[in-house]
C-alpha cells in the first residue's frame, strides 16, 4: 500500500466513485483518444428518441450539451466496425470525445446536481450494461483477458473496518497504455463498482469505491488503451478480502 492515502483520511478530497458519471459507453463501445478531421457540427441527433441511451438526455443539456450532440452525431455517422473489429467511431470521433470528456470533467457539479437520484440509477444501469458487454466479449473470445503483467502493476484494495467500504487503486499507465475504464465484481460476479478514467481520477490517483460487506473476494478488471491492439485488452486480478 506504499504511496497510497488511507481511505479514512480523505475528508477534504473528492470521494472516489462507485459508479462513475461519465458513461460515454453503453452500446457505443469505449471512448478513446486519437484524431479526426470529420465535421459533424451541423448534424443534430434527435435526443428525444434515444430511449436506449438514458445518458443522452442528461448530457445534451447544460454547458456540454452542444459538444455532446456533436459527439453523438459523429458516432451515428460511423456505425459498425473496421476490418480489425474495432468500432469505427473510436477513431473517427475521438476529437469530439476528448473535448467532451474535458467539458464534463470541468462541469461535474452541474451534471451531478440535476435529478441526482434518477441519474444515479441510470448511471448504474449503464455501467452494468457496459460490464455485461465486456464479460460477454471475454466469454466469446472477442475480448482478450490476461493477468496484470507484474506485481507492481497489480491493483490494490483498502477496506475500512468501520464502514465496510473498500477502495480499489489502479495505475493510470501500464506498459505505455492508458487506463480507459475499470470495474469490480463480487463473488457472484455482480458489479460492485465501475468508472471511466475521468471518474476514477482523484487528485492524480485512480480509484473506485465499493461496499465490501459479505464479500469474500473481489475480481478487478481494468481496460487499457492501445492502438496496436486488434481487440479490447482486459487485465484481471482476484483479491481475497
Amino acid at each position: 500500500m506504499e504511496g497510497r492515502t488511507p481511505i479514512n483520511n480523505r475528508s477534504k478530497r473528492r470521494r472516489p466513485p462507485t459508479f462513475g458519471s461519465l458513461v460515454l459507453i453503453s452500446t457505443r463501445g469505449i471512448v478513446t483518444t486519437g484524431s479526426s478531421s470529420n465535421d459533424t457540427s451541423s448534424i443534430v441527433p434527435n435526443i428525444e428518441d434515444r430511449d436506449d441511451c438514458p445518458m443522452c438526455k442528461k448530457f445534451s443539456k447544460g454547458p456540454c450539451g452542444n459538444i455532446f450532440k456533436q459527439w453523438l452525431a459523429c458516432t451515428d455517422k460511423y456505425p459498425g466496425k473496421n476490418a480489425s473489429g474495432e468500432p469505427l467511431h473510436l477513431n473517427e470521433c475521438s476529437d469530439y470525445a476528448e473535448t467532451l470528456a474535458g467539458c464534463l470533467d470541468s462541469n461535474t457539479d452541474y451534471y451531478t446536481k440535476e435529478d441526482e437520484n434518477i441519474q444515479d440509477t441510470s448511471t448504474k444501469n449503464d455501467w452494468q450494461e457496459f460490464v455485461k458487454d465486456m464479460e460477454d466479449g471475454i466469454e466469446s473470445g472477442e475480448n482478450i483477458i490476461q493477468p496484470f503483467p507484474r506485481q507492481e502493476s497489480n491493483p490494490s484494495i483498502q477496506i475500512s473496518s468501520k464502514t465496510g467500504t473498500g477502495v480499489c487503486f489502479f495505475d493510470s499507465q501500464l506498459d505505455g497504455k492508458t487506463i480507459i475504464a475499470a470495474y469490480v465484481l463480487d463473488d457472484n460476479e455482480d458489479v460492485k463498482a465501475a468508472g471511466s478514467k475521468e471518474d476514477m481520477n482523484v487528485q492524480g490517483q485512480y480509484m473506485l469505491q465499493f461496499k465490501a460487506n459479505n464479500m469474500k473476494s473481489a475480481t478487478i478488471r481494468a481496460i487499457y488503451d492501445s492502438e496496436s491492439e486488434d481487440a479490447i485488452m482486459i487485465y484481471t486480478r482476484t483479491i481475497k478480502l
